[in-house]
């Protein structure tokens, strides 16, 4: 599908004026001049405000970081500044283009606590089809969609058997953006959650995309739940707050409608 022309124009001028780097505190990050959104928003500084408030006040020293969906590696390089050499990050980005400018951001700062993989996060190891947008590199789904005009081959994996394979045994912070497909992610990394006693997990939460993709939003939640995770939705500046009613939560983003929400473990 391609961009209305007014948009392709947009876009287009965006692609012109993209620096190649771009500073988010001690973060470096390497942009994909082709991609006037993720790469757009990150250079205009209108990049997940809230996310990005909430994630630097959670991470420390030593922690073990999952970023599900890193893209060209601002969440990664972040993370890795943060948790330090005593800590680690674990990076997944399924698709090759976006992947080679996480690689890039890595050496951009040097850091080598981070370890990427160009695989993708599922329910079962296998190869399959991503699906991607030449307008918009953020938004890759492992599901057709109308908004997709290429797809690419990709190798799948379980990150409960994955993680293991690379000294993983639990993680601190989850950070997942996946375009509805964060069920799948999650019902493949179930054990790992369950043995993380100070997991926080920030993720994307949109109930169109989760439908698309075959999970029900609301048996997610009522999961998470079950698994021990107290689940909040993401305010404005990192803040959080309780959902008292899950129905009337989803109920209220309709359509292209998200939020985040942020699941600590209880106990």
């Amino acid at each position: 599908m391609k961009p209305r022309p007014l948009k392709a124009l947009a876009n287009a001028a965006i692609r012109s004026v993209l620096p190649r780097t771009v500073q988010y505190g001690r973060a470096r990050v390497v942009l994909n001049p082709k991609d006037p959104v993720v790469s757009g928003a990150l250079a205009f500084r209108v990049y997940e405000r809230s996310e990005l408030a909430f994630v630097e006040k959670s991470l420390r020293p030593g922690m073990t970081v999952l970023d599900v969906g890193a893209n060209v590696g601002l969440y990664s390089a972040l993370a890795g500044h943060a948790v330090g050499p005593s800590g680690r990050v674990a990076a997944f980005e399924p698709d090759p283009e976006s992947f080679q400018y996480l690689q890039k951001t890595i050496r951009e700062n040097g850091l080598s606590n981070i370890q990427p993989a160009n695989l993708a996060a599922s329910d079962q190891e296998g190869v399959s089809r991503l699906f991607t947008s030449s307008a918009n590199r953020g938004d890759s789904r492992l599901y057709n969609n109308e908004l997709s005009d290429g797809s690419v081959e990709i190798q799948t994996i379980r990150l409960d058997d994955y993680l293991p394979t690379v000294g993983i045994q639990e993680l601190d912070f989850i950070k997942m953006d996946v375009q509805g497909f964060e069920g799948h992610v999650l019902a493949g990394l179930e054990q790992t959650i369950r043995h993380s006693p100070r997991l926080v997990m920030m993720s994307e939460f949109w109930p169109d995309g989760l439908r698309r993709a075959g999970t029900n939003p609301n048996e997610l939640l009522e999961r998470l739940e079950q698994w021990g995770l107290k689940i909040h939705e993401l305010r404005a500046h990192g803040e959080t707050r309780p959902i008292p009613d899950k129905h009337a939560f989803i109920a209220q983003l309709r359509g292209r409608q998200y939020t985040n929400v942020v699941c600590r473990m209880s106990g």
